[in-house]
Parts: structure tokens; C-alpha cells; sequence
């Protein structure tokens, strides 16, 4: 193969390593959008259609939806799995961005394209994306590939017939069945693919046959949009053509008198989505009317925001989004997400403003995309998440910018460069303007000392460890700090003071889970087993939170019998439901597969378990160490007593596993068996 192909697979292949390192994390908790889209394909597969937006402020764009639902289906359920077409899109995205910079054809040498795709490889706005259940990526993908396509027909002589110009609109369409923001700038495609077969705008009235070419690319377009539209008109009142968002928006965010919590409450009342956006949008002119004012004050917030790297969820994939990011992942996104973005930014603003300003017809399409993006984020809604519908425009341009541009300095264009040094200055400052400086000084600061803490731990200095995450904690108080500076305290033996760690954790923010856990498992350990038993009880946190929690992350000591459902079960129990009132004693259902941790020298296990199914005994197996025994249980309490192999592990606990065939109950639960007392001997 040729030199540059290695180049590419190299780059891909490093794409492909970020995107599945930050995958492997633990799964995150849903946030933003996701929630909305992860409940809408679970109704998709479970035959349930679009029904969720019956009930919901607007109504979505199909294809995200309905490619999310797929990917769940192959991936069985599995919500982590199903990440994983995504990632391929978002590796799919470094390949386009390589052909689009190359599409562009201004005999840029190879070293710029390499750049624009590493560019798009390690920047980790589109690296966290990829394991996000958003449609930024699949949007990305359909429209680079028809940008790409166009940009090709061009190069190639921008000749009709040409199966790219169908291509190309066929992408166009599902781009916008997947986000609805390039729909008035079809007409605008359009145009340019009808100057572009022209020669120039001046030779269109001398080749009007030109403008077919564009018509074939909107009609294209619109036929691929078409289905879903008819669809919508034949389920609502009146059509709607893609999605509603932009009339929710027109009420949101032209500062409505009422509050949020009031506007999903009144749209989410009205069933039909196409009344639901006329009375949004009805609600949106009449406050413009009332103050035209509004248009104009959002102009300055909706343009800092275009530029904002924002501290929002989607910015790291966390399992719960009050933890701290790893110490060298935010290190990194200070870098690879913060810095990169603004030279992206900048460089990518410059060398395209340069190149439209001199007449390049691919500037001058990618140009006026950009243009039209900031004038809609202007006057609708301005989102630092909005940004990856301009990254295809500016990367590979930026690349440009960063390799080329001080040579073209040197010619005598002043104009041109004067306007692109202009423009890039203006977003340069307004990038600056909008950064959330103390979140990056704070958060660099304390990942910094806790990185410290964690290699001096590691190498066994524990105070050194301890002095590092106090450091941390002076940088920025979080309850991952605490945790850590308890846990180290807690090696060291000293227990009052792990204690007192762990106490302040949960007071810089009861709703962190972890940090009842902990605290929990410590004052167990100490035999303050009431004060344990109130901490396993929080109010801000879920008891089924607690108990996956506690069975990850805590090694709690080994007991002779464990009183399922007494409060002090937390650690020992995996694959169980929250203690309730079954049969007369506090117990837990298991699920279908459910384990226990028993002392490893145990011999003998002495189960006291129900099946407490109305209809049927349920049959399953307990096993451990790969030896298992069936059972078959009534809705009678009763003792399983079960001989265990020789432990064939050397620390303090050995798992028992209950496999069960599950019933559905009524609240949707998976249920197997309910069981009340562990003994072991």
C-alpha cells in the first residue's frame, strides 16, 4: 500500500483506540437528549411507535430514534453495546473529514489532509460523542458524506449526469431527518451546485439548464424527507414537515413570563405535536410582539454560546455526573477538547473566510453553511453542543490555516487576509470571553493534586498521598476529594479520620451515592452497626443505587450470616431488589442471576428463600466455583442447604450464585427468588 493509506490507517486506527478507551469507562448516566432518545427507541422495539411524543414538549427528527433502536436491537438490550455502531460512525467521521480535505481541491499538500483527520481523531468533543446516545454523530456522518460527495462532482468537472449529485441528496435528506437545521439551506446548496455547473453566477442566464442540477438535488432531498412528512400529516391534525423544535424554541428562549417547569407542563398537555407547535409558536410571536426588543438582546448571549466550551453532562462520560472526571481525562480535555477546539476555531474561521473571499466555490459553500448556522443560532437558540454541525467546515480548513496560511500571509491579498484575520480575531476574543475560566483553573488544579495522590498511593506513601488530596481539596472541595482523602486515611488506620472524610463528602452533596456507601461500610466494620444501618438509608440516594454500589466498589468482612433485608446487607448482595415486607420477614427478591458473598472457608451455605410466584414454582441452580445444584421452590419459606467445593481463592470471600428462571411482575420487574437469611458454616 502507499505511504499516505498507512498514514490514514493510522490515524484511524488511533481514532478508533480514544473512541473505545473512553467507552471501556464505566456506562454513564443519561443526560440531556439521551433521555429522550433512549426511551423513544425502547418504544420503537417494543411496538409502542412514537407514542412518547404524544406526551412530550415537541416532536423529533425519526432517523436518530430509529438508528438508536436498532443498535440496541443488535446489541440485545444492552445499553453499553449499543454504543457501539456510533463509535464506528464517529470513526466513519475522521475518514470523511480526510476526504473532505482532500475534496476541497486546492492542491494542499498530504500533510494537510493527515492533519485534518488526526485533528477530528483526537478531539474529544467528537471522541465522548461517540459513546453519547446523541445525534450529533449520525448527522455528522450524512452530512460531511454530502458535502464530501458535492465537493467531488465539483473536482471532477461538475459534468451532469453524475450519480454524486443523487448521492449527495439522498445524504442531504437523512441528514435532515436526523437534525432539522440545513432545511431552508437546501435552497442555498441548490443555488451554489447550479453556479458551480454554470462556470459562474454570471453564466447562468446563458445556462439555465444549470438550476436542474440543483432541482435534482433538492427534489432528491425531499423525497428522501417525504415519507415521514406524509406520515405526520396523516397522524396529526395538520402536517408537519421533519420535526417542532424550532416552535418550542420560539417560545423558550425569547424570554417567556412563564418558567420552564410551566411550558413543558402546558405543551406536554396538548396531545396532538402539530397544535402543540402552533401554540408554542402562537405563544413565541405574541412575546416578540409585545417586546421586538428580545431579537435583539439575545444576538450577544446566543453568539458567546455559539463559541462556549460548556461544563455541561455531555462533556465526560461519568456514571454519575456530581463525580470528578479521572484526574488525566480532564487533564486532557483541557488540551484536546478546551484548547483544540479554539485553534479549530480560529484557524478554521480564518482560512475559510480567506478562500471565500477569494472565490473558492468549496469556501464559499462551506462559508455560507457557516454563516447560516450562526445566523439561526442568533435569532433561535444558541448551544456549545451545536458546534459539531461546523466542525466539517472548519477542520479541514483549519488545517489549512495552521500549514499554509503564513505563506499566503505573504501574498498581496490584504483584503482577503485582513477580513480573515478580522473574523478569527472576533471569534478568537469571544471564545476567550466565553470560557468557563474558573471551572479550568479549579478543576485543572485539583485533577493535578489528586493525580499526585493517586501515584504517591500507588507507590505506597500513603501520607504523601494524604497531604496531595488535601491540596486537591483546597483547590476544589468535591465529594470525590473527600472519598479519596478518606480512603487513604482509612489504609492508614486511621479510622476517626476516614470517618470524618466520608462525612464531609456527603455534606458537600447528599445526592452523591458513593459517599453513603463508604461511610456505611466503615461504621459496619467499626460495629456502629445502628449508625450504619441510618447511613444505608439516605434520602436523596436510591437503595438500589446503594447495593450495586456497595458490591463494585466495597470488600466488606466476611460474615457467618447475613440477614438479607436488614440494612446491613450492602456489599454481600449482587443482582437483588430493595428490602420489602415478603411473607412476614424483611427480604429481597433476587433477580434472574443473583450472587452472595460468604466467607471463603465456608463449607456448608444454609439458605432460608421463597419463591412467592402465585402461578408456578420457579426451578434454578445455586453454584459456586463451577459446581451447581438445582432447586425448585414453592411459595413456602424453606432451607436450601448446599455443600460448597474447596475455595479456590485466596482472599477472604467466595461468591455463591443463584440462577433462576425469571416471571414478570406487574411493576415490570424480573423476579426470581425472595430470600431472608444467608448462613454459612
Amino acid at each position: 500500500m502507499k505511504r499516505e493509506t498507512w498514514w490514514l490507517i493510522g490515524i484511524l486506527a488511533l481514532a478508533a483506540l480514544i473512541r473505545i478507551g473512553l467507552w471501556l469507562q464505566p456506562l454513564h448516566l443519561p443526560a440531556n437528549d439521551e433521555v429522550e432518545y433512549l426511551t423513544v427507541a425502547r418504544d420503537l422495539l417494543a411496538g409502542r411507535g412514537w407514542s412518547f411524543y404524544e406526551r412530550y414538549h415537541w416532536l423529533r427528527a425519526p432517523l436518530y430514534p430509529l438508528w438508536l433502536a436498532g443498535s440496541l436491537w443488535l446489541a440485545g438490550g444492552d445499553v453499553w453495546l449499543a454504543a457501539l455502531p456510533n463509535i464506528a460512525l464517529s470513526v466513519l467521521n475522521v475518514y470523511l473529514i480526510y476526504r473532505l480535505s482532500q475534496a476541497i481541491g486546492d492542491h494542499a499538500s498530504p500533510l494537510v489532509h493527515r492533519l485534518a483527520a488526526l485533528a477530528a481523531a483526537i478531539l474529544l468533543t467528537h471522541a465522548t460523542f461517540a459513546s453519547l446516545y446523541m445525534s450529533e454523530t449520525l448527522f455528522t456522518t450524512l452530512f460531511s458524506a454530502a458535502l464530501w460527495l458535492l465537493l467531488a462532482w465539483r473536482q471532477r468537472g461538475a459534468r451532469w449526469p453524475d450519480w454524486r449529485i443523487v448521492a449527495a441528496g439522498g445524504l442531504w435528506g437523512l441528514a435532515l431527518l436526523t437534525r432539522s437545521m440545513p432545511l431552508y439551506f437546501t435552497m442555498v446548496v441548490a443555488g451554489w451546485i447550479a453556479v458551480v455547473a454554470a462556470g459562474h453566477w454570471r453564466n447562468l442566464m446563458r445556462r439555465p439548464a444549470t438550476l436542474l442540477i440543483g432541482v435534482v438535488f433538492a427534489v432528491t432531498a425531499m423525497a428522501v424527507v417525504a415519507p415521514w412528512t406524509i406520515r405526520n400529516c396523516l397522524s396529526y391534525r395538520s402536517c408537519i414537515l421533519i420535526e417542532t423544535g424550532l416552535s418550542y424554541n420560539l417560545w423558550a428562549f425569547n424570554e417567556p413570563r412563564e418558567d420552564m417547569a410551566t411550558i413543558f407542563r402546558v405543551l406536554e398537555n396538548i396531545p396532538d405535536p402539530s397544535e402543540r407547535a402552533a401554540y408554542a409558536t402562537a405563544r413565541g410571536l405574541e412575546r416578540l410582539r409585545e417586546d421586538p426588543a428580545i431579537m435583539l438582546r439575545k444576538l450577544w448571549p446566543n453568539w458567546l454560546a455559539i463559541w462556549r466550551v460548556k461544563a455541561i453532562q455531555d462533556r465526560f462520560l461519568l456514571e454519575d455526573y456530581r463525580a470528578d472526571p479521572p484526574p488525566l481525562l480532564f487533564l486532557a480535555a483541557l488540551i484536546f477538547d478546551d484548547l483544540l477546539y479554539g485553534v479549530i476555531a480560529v484557524g478554521g474561521v480564518a482560512a475559510l473566510v480567506y478562500a471565500a473571499m477569494r472565490g473558492r466555490a468549496p469556501a464559499v459553500l462551506l462559508g455560507l453553511w457557516l454563516a447560516y448556522f450562526i445566523a439561526v443560532s442568533l435569532v433561535t437558540h444558541g448551544e456549545g453542543r451545536y458546534r459539531h454541525f461546523i466542525f466539517c467546515a472548519l477542520i479541514p480548513y483549519a488545517a489549512r490555516a495552521w500549514l499554509a496560511l503564513p505563506a499566503l500571509a505573504r501574498r498581496r491579498h490584504r483584503l482577503a487576509m485582513g477580513t480573515a484575520l478580522a473574523a478569527a480575531g472576533a471569534v478568537g476574543l469571544s471564545a476567550l470571553l466565553a470560557y468557563h475560566w474558573d471551572y479550568a483553573i479549579q478543576g485543572g488544579a485539583r485533577s493535578f493534586w489528586r493525580l499526585s495522590g493517586d501515584l504517591a498511593r500507588a507507590a505506597g506513601n500513603l501520607p504523601q498521598a494524604a497531604t496531595f488530596y488535601q491540596q486537591a481539596l483546597a483547590a476544589q472541595p468535591t465529594p470525590d476529594g473527600y472519598l479519596a482523602l478518606g480512603h487513604t486515611l482509612r489504609a492508614q488506620g486511621d479510622t476517626a479520620g476516614a470517618i470524618a472524610a466520608y462525612r464531609a463528602a456527603i455534606r458537600s452533596n447528599m445526592l452523591y451515592a458513593p459517599s453513603y456507601v463508604y461511610l456505611g461500610d466503615l461504621l459496619r466494620e467499626t460495629g456502629e452497626r445502628d449508625e450504619a444501618r441510618r447511613v444505608y438509608r439516605p434520602q436523596y440516594a436510591s437503595e438500589q443505587t446503594l447495593l450495586d454500589l456497595a458490591w463494585r466498589d466495597t470488600v466488606p468482612v466476611a460474615q457467618t450470616v447475613i440477614e438479607v433485608g436488614d440494612g446491613l446487607d450492602f456489599g454481600y448482595l449482587s443482582g437483588f431488589y430493595p428490602a420489602e415486607e415478603l411473607a412476614g420477614a424483611r427480604a429481597r427478591w433476587t433477580g434472574p442471576v443473583a450472587r452472595i458473598r460468604v466467607p471463603a472457608t465456608a463449607r456448608v451455605v444454609r439458605l432460608r428463600v421463597a419463591a412467592l410466584r402465585p402461578d408456578a414454582p420457579v426451578a434454578g441452580q445455586i453454584c459456586s466455583d463451577g459446581q451447581c445444584h438445582s432447586l425448585s421452590l414453592g411459595v413456602a419459606w424453606r432451607w436450601l442447604i448446599v455443600q460448597l467445593p474447596p475455595a479456590t481463592t485466596a482472599s477472604q470471600l467466595r461468591d455463591i450464585e443463584l440462577r433462576v428462571t425469571p416471571w414478570p411482575a406487574p411493576d415490570g420487574r424480573e423476579l426470581g427468588l425472595v430470600v431472608d437469611t444467608v448462613e454459612v458454616r
